[in-house]
């Protein structure tokens, strides 16, 4: 493989990787929505 190909992909990867992390910590809250729920709705639901 050439050097310049490889210094290429590797200058791709990189970027890819820090593409990837600032998505996973720019909108961590949507990943795994989660809603508040109180304790009496929660011990109706569990009843149910």
């Amino acid at each position: 493989m050439n050097p310049n190909y490889r210094n290429l992909a590797l200058w791709a990867i990189i970027a890819v990787l820090l593409i990837a992390l600032f998505n996973l910590f720019q909108t961590p809250q949507t990943r795994g929505a989660s809603s508040d729920v109180p304790y009496s709705q929660f011990l109706q639901d569990v009843a149910a």
